[in-house]
């Protein structure tokens, strides 16, 4: 095998940082030109039971889901469904309630839909009742004129993006998700597990024994309500696993997000395509969580990864705690990280710095 050095050396690294405690469990998943070369895990999925970790451990990831509605929302406009600057209210007339009128699907996409905060009493139920909080979207007032000011959506862009999908898909997010992207690239992913799965499949549980609200809100804005603190508390619920939360409550492995993202490169994952190469270029420029300073927005860039120095050939989505997935266009490269230990001092950057060197990529961040 070409890369076996690169796995080995990979795979010694992962267990180097389970062993040392850096890290409690971890996975570490590497197309290059459409090929799988690295394919690692390590540590334990439980801390309680010691459950190894093994490829088939899925990990709770945060808004890593973000980059994946998109796809999502990009498939349908690749197949002429929608237009992202379609009013979201052509497509769902109750979101213009309130004010919300002239709001637009890119709007939605890029954070700039004006919609970003929940009501800080809101409650788990709540938030884990798809029905309640589209209404609730519907009955948000914008906070400023759509388009003027990009503030990150962290959970309201599951009820814009994800309703936005339902409604012109006609397909559940978990249907959707099955159909145009896990049968054709042979993953397991999921945006709501199904009761009768949620006590078989192997989810890692997430760890953060130094949580403090304030690094999530603060000056009193609600992006994050109550009952999502502590991240790691909320996140291990099986209601919250069960529940349709397209921008932050997905489940995946490093190889299920590694293999989405070469599929969005051309040649795809093994010859499999998820979108045409030129709607791939046209969602670069739509689908963000931030704004580089050349003016320049990317389709899903965020977190780690958006310390790339604003390279215009990098496209993906970190989640909270440090799970990451993006691609390399300019290299045909596309990783995927997951892991379930949230704490300053993680070696997850380090790890997709190691990996780069040893495949040649250029590191600049």
């Amino acid at each position: 095998m070409k890369y076996q050095n690169v796995q080995t050396e990979m795979q010694n690294m992962l267990d180097e940082v389970t062993q040392n405690g850096r890290e409690k469990g971890i996975q570490l998943a590497v197309y290059l030109k459409g090929e799988l070369v690295v394919n690692a895990c390590s540590g334990v999925a439980d801390t309680e039971t010691k459950v190894p970790v093994t490829e088939e451990t899925l990990f709770p990831s945060f808004s890593v889901t973000k980059g994946i509605s998109a796809t999502l929302l990009h498939i349908l406009a690749d197949r002429g469904m929608l237009d992202y600057e379609q009013k979201i209210c052509e497509i769902w007339p109750d979101f213009a309630k309130c004010g919300k009128e002239n709001i637009t699907v890119r709007q939605a996409l890029d954070h700039t839909a004006a919609v970003p905060h929940l009501p800080e009493k809101l409650t788990n139920a709540e938030l884990n009742n798809w029905e309640y909080m589209c209404r609730l979207m519907e009955d948000t007032k914008p906070l400023w004129a759509a388009g003027e000011l990009q503030e990150y959506h962290a959970i309201t862009y599951s009820f814009t993006v994800g309703r936005i999908i339902e409604l012109v898909s006609k397909k559940t997010i978990a249907e959707l998700l099955k159909t145009e992207i896990c049968e054709p690239l042979g993953v397991k992913m999921f945006i709501g597990i199904p009761e009768e799965l949620i006590d078989t499949l192997p989810i890692a549980a997430i760890y953060e024994p130094g949580f403090d609200k304030n690094n999530l809100n603060g000056n009193g804005i609600i992006t994050i309500p109550e009952c999502c603190m502590s991240m790691s508390d909320w996140i291990n619920k099986k209601e919250t696993l069960k529940a349709c939360l397209p921008g932050v409550g997905g489940v995946f492995n490093a190889l299920s997000l590694a293999r989405h993202y070469a599929a969005l490169l051309p040649g795809g994952a093994d010859g499999i395509s998820l979108l045409s190469e030129a709607r791939v270029k046209e969602a670069k420029t739509v689908s963000s969580t931030r704004v580089m300073p050349d003016g320049t927005s990317y389709f899903g860039l965020g977190y780690g990864v958006g310390g790339y120095n604003g390279r215009k050939s990098i496209f993906g989505h970190g989640g909270y705690g440090g799970s990451m997935t993006y691609a390399d266009s300019l290299h045909d490269f596309a990783v995927g990280l997951t892991k379930n230990y949230i704490h300053a001092g993680s070696a997850e950057m380090e790890i997709i710095r190691a990996v780069m060197r040893k495949l040649n990529i250029p590191v600049d961040f």
